[in-house]
């Protein structure tokens, strides 16, 4: 392929886009895309949060390997593993990226042609996606413009927290009062530790009457910020929509190679972990993932079976005609090509091994019907998180009922297959095991300072 995007969606779960079932309509352009390419229904985030998770996407390796298992740890990617952008520089493609993370992401990219992007952070003013398609559609330009294949990478970030979308968006899903003083469903939020003062700072509105915006009400509706995320998601679809036009404008949408993933998801108030990328469920592991190119992919496809974000090098080195380059390398990912060409459900993998190193310290191993989540020793008692975790995905998909002490002939199996795997991996990589000898580096956020608006 001459052209490639890689595009990654932070904090994107599959389960709030409407392609993938949602009730809101979330995602329409998205959903329009996806009808004319392939849309794989079970892709997995192995490593959460997003360091992790964008290594294992740009190396086609595990965390065994890679070793990035932390947020904003201190170790650096080793030099010996190299990033697909690296590698498709070595075969000759022009690079660019529109992207923020800095560190080893910008390998295989210029200095002039990595660049990052800014924005509004003040209440129904974050147009995220906006700076992020000017830097894109800069970059693109110059990327069109000389001769050689090129390949981008193109980092959104809007359903992060905090959700702040800018109107109309803000009430797209969600009419009443936000603040109602009679609410308080979002008690437990506000308790919670270590993101209190974060969510003081954040979820309030401020007072009309206040030319300088110092006085508001905190938010009380656990619904209306719930309602925002799905809002930050719409926006961002909607912008997505120019990108879209520009790509199809230029002639570049019909033979470039897109692909459109997402790091991890996000908890809501599922599991009582309130707004944020920690714990290994489908919430946050469960990310979207489609890929578009009429002139190669097959369009209006839904394919089932475990497929993970280990997968998208080899797939991106296996459509520039560089597959030699992975095998070099020894990805453990599986290019997606085969699967997706002869329309198969059965995936690239029977389990897929999960990690957490940020907030909490877990490990987990998922089939396509089990999910066992195991503590590793490191998580705060704050979270009071059970100590083994066991869901039937295919009865229970919200992970509501803890199997663990029922089933555990299961525990015992999916264990047993877990430490095997581990074990293999690290007489393979002669490396450390990275839940055992590294921390978690995310324990307080926000300044207690300015978390509570004035009265």
């Amino acid at each position: 392929m001459r052209n490639i995007i890689l595009i990654s969606l932070d904090t994107l779960r599959a389960s709030s886009m409407s392609c993938y079932g949602h009730s809101n309509l979330t995602t329409p352009h998205l959903d329009a895309l996806a009808e004319k390419s392939t849309l794989f229904e079970g892709c997995i985030s192995p490593h959460i949060p997003t360091h992790p998770a964008h290594t294992t996407m740009f190396t086609g390796k595990d965390v065994l390997t890679h070793q990035i298992i932390t947020q904003g740890g201190s170790l650096d990617l080793a030099m010996n593993v190299k990033t697909v952008a690296e590698l498709l520089s070595e075969a000759g493609y022009f690079t660019v990226a529109a992207d923020n993370l800095g560190r080893w992401f910008q390998r295989g990219f210029s200095s002039a042609h990595y660049r990052g992007y800014q924005w509004e952070t003040r209440y129904r003013a974050a147009r995220k996606a906006e700076a992020v398609n000017q830097t894109a559609m800069e970059l693109l330009d110059i990327a069109r413009a000389q001769d050689s294949p090129w390949f981008a990478f193109l980092h959104y970030w809007d359903p992060h927290t905090p959700y702040l979308p800018p109107l109309p968006f803000e009430r797209m899903f969600y009419s009443g009062d936000e603040c109602a003083p009679s609410n308080r469903s979002m008690d437990a939020v506000y308790a919670c530790e270590p993101f209190t003062d974060y969510f003081r700072q954040w979820m309030w509105t401020p007072d009309a009457a206040d030319p300088h915006l110092h006085k508001g009400r905190l938010w009380t509706d656990r619904r209306y910020v719930n309602a925002q995320y799905d809002a930050s998601i719409a926006y961002m679809d909607a912008c997505l929509a120019q990108l879209f036009r520009y790509l199809q404008d230029s002639g570049q949408l019909e033979e470039t190679l897109l692909v459109i993933t997402a790091d991890h998801g996000e908890e809501l108030d599922e599991h009582e972990l309130w707004y944020d990328h920690h714990g290994l469920y489908q919430t946050n592991c469960h990310v979207p993932l489609i890929v578009h190119c009429p002139a190669l992919v097959s369009g209006g496809q839904r394919l089932g079976g475990l497929v993970s974000l280990k997968d998208i090098a080899p797939t991106l080195l296996d459509y520039a005609g560089h597959s030699e380059l992975a095998a070099r390398e020894q990805m453990e990912g599986t290019s997606l090509r085969a699967v997706m060409e002869s329309g198969t459900h059965g995936g690239t993998a029977d389990a897929v091994y999960l990690t957490e190193c940020g907030w909490m310290k877990k490990r987990g191993w998922q089939t396509k019907q089990w999910k066992l989540i195991v503590e590793t020793g490191g998580t705060p008692a704050v979270y009071n998180t059970p100590e083994i975790e066991l869901y039937d995905l295919e009865d229970d998909p919200d992970e509501v009922y803890n199997l663990a002490e029922e089933a555990d002939d299961v525990v015992a199996r999916l264990r047993g297959e877990m430490e095997a795997f581990v074990e293999g991996r690290l007489a393979e990589t002669g490396l450390p095991d990275p839940t055992e000898v590294q921390d978690i580096t995310m324990r307080r956020i926000g300044d207690k300072r300015k978390a509570v608006p004035l009265p």
